[in-house]
């Protein structure tokens, strides 16, 4: 068993875990397509994306930010095309989803909290311990450049979530605050501070 960085080839594998593990969610409704080209787009920095191999399969991935600060303006320039074409066909076939998603984008600039952050990590179900690996792993990448000492933020659901609020509290994570996103949905902001 490995963590590594993701390479392209990656992809396809992070789409489908992405898509088992998340499939009632936002970024999933958009599509197979879509999500290819926002992972893709976490293979440059100042974005990251670890993979966890096991038996020479990809059976997880953690993507994230080093820093918070004008992340997804750097994410969308340093892959422009790519997300201005999905833009594109999601105007036609989902505008409303547009709507959403600058929505979320307007929100996430009220913040004045500066963090590196966990945006999305999931596995494939198993009893091996593969995000607690994959997280300690994503723990280590963020501070092994981690200049200005910053913590590690994420957020999570807050209604019917029990287990994984636990999980982030025995990793030593603590709950920031609690806010509403898109449609009034409650969501933890937690915080852990790296040695």
């Amino acid at each position: 068993m490995k963590v590594r960085k993701a390479v392209l080839k990656d992809i396809p594998k992070v789409v489908s875990i992405h898509e088992e593990r998340f499939s009632g969610f936002f970024l999933s409704s958009l599509g197979s397509a879509f999500l290819k080209i926002f992972y893709t787009a976490f293979l440059k920095s100042p974005a990251v994306l670890l993979v966890l191999e096991d038996d020479d399969e990809v059976k997880g991935f953690a993507a994230g930010s080093r820093d918070n600060r004008g992340f997804f303006k750097k994410l969308l320039k340093n892959n422009i095309f790519q997300f201005a074409f999905a833009g594109l066909k999601l105007l036609f076939s989902r505008p409303l989803a547009l709507k959403r998603m600058a929505a979320n984008s307007s929100k996430s600039k009220k913040s004045d909290l500066i963090f590196a952050e966990l945006l999305s990590i999931a596995t494939l179900k198993n009893k091996k311990g593969y995000g607690k690996i994959l997280l300690d792993e994503f723990e280590k990448e963020i501070s092994s450049q981690n200049i200005d000492k910053l913590p590690i933020s994420l957020t999570t659901d807050f209604d019917e979530n029990i287990k994984v609020v636990e999980f982030y509290k025995d990793c030593g994570y603590q709950i920031h605050e609690i806010f509403e996103s898109f449609q009034k949905r409650k969501m933890y902001r937690f915080i852990k501070i790296l040695k």
